[in-house]
């Protein structure tokens, strides 16, 4: 939601600060002051253009389209028509209605099927993020492997800073493009995220701090700066408290080192996954490094 202070709120929200943060919280699912917007939009996108017999066309829902999105997502409506006639297809929809009205994460994955057919700036896309972000939800309309489709709403400053760190680098760029899909969008694999995290750094800081090395890891580049930092230039100077370098070279030692499950701890209580929130906190600790990398503010001496 924008927090701009003339934006307007209903009374009920203006009464208290408590009432106002409960009426902006994000809201996850698919809420009852959503569900109905939802649909329709949803609804729309799964109609399609069919010829009349008197020579002009009408727009009605595709059995085409509402099988697909059954296949895709591993659901179905219950309804076993062929869909040739009108009144078999708009009785296939409703049934897909009533499905989805059922289970919040089939509705906004067909959703997000649905938006993957679109193209970024259309209309549709728009109208959705309308929705979205009048309804508080915590999704959002971004892009999913260069592709409209459903992200968590986080701050703006951080998306942005993602979107741009992606251009400077083609490679480390579709990396960390995989990083943050796996972390914010609806098909989320935190373990996949982590990888492609800190493969983006890798990516990044390798023609600085390995440039000769076939095999560059994230380990052996963070002991080459530890061993000898005077190698490399860092944009920040030494201050009072901390050496910059020292800070940099912990980022990275932090990445590196959580990345706990490549290999298989002895451990029978050690997990075997890294966490939603550690992917995450990983993804945007890369932005960071990967800017860094590629924008020469880390540069040799």
């Amino acid at each position: 939601m924008n927090s701009t202070e003339d934006e307007w709120r209903p009374f009920s929200a203006r009464r208290s600060e408590a009432a106002h943060q409960e009426f902006v919280r994000l809201t996850d699912g698919v809420p009852s002051w959503l569900r109905e917007s939802l649909w329709k939009w949803l609804s729309g996108q799964l109609h399609s253009r069919y010829s009349s017999n008197r020579g002009g066309s009408y727009s009605a829902p595709s059995a085409d389209k509402i099988r697909r999105v059954e296949r895709v997502l591993r659901i179905s409506s219950g309804w076993n028509g062929d869909g040739e006639s009108f009144t078999e297809r708009q009785s296939l929809l409703r049934h897909l209605r009533e499905t989805l009205y059922k289970d919040d994460n089939a509705f906004l994955s067909a959703v997000d099927l649905m938006l993957s057919d679109l193209t970024p700036k259309s209309y549709q896309c728009e109208d959705l993020e309308q929705a979205l972000d009048e309804a508080a939800s915590t999704w959002r309309v971004g892009l999913v492997a260069g592709k409209p489709g459903l992200v968590e709403r986080i701050d703006a400053t951080v998306q942005l800073a993602a979107e741009t760190t992606g251009t400077l680098d083609a490679r480390a760029g579709r990396l960390l493009a995989d990083a943050w899909k796996h972390a914010f969008s609806m098909a989320k694999d935190p373990s996949a995220s982590y990888r492609y995290a800190v493969r983006a750094v890798e990516a990044a800081a390798a023609p600085i701090i390995s440039p000769k090395d076939t095999l560059p890891t994230l380990g052996k580049m963070i002991s080459a700066f530890r061993d000898k930092p005077e190698k490399w230039n860092f944009t920040f100077k030494v201050d009072s408290a901390t050496d910059p370098k020292t800070v940099l070279l912990g980022m990275m030692q932090i990445l590196w080192t959580n990345e706990y499950t490549r290999h298989v701890d002895p451990d029978v209580q050690a997990p075997l996954h890294v966490s939603q929130a550690e992917a995450e906190s990983a993804v945007v600790l890369a932005v960071t490094l990967v800017n860094w990398f590629t924008s020469g503010a880390v540069s040799p001496a």
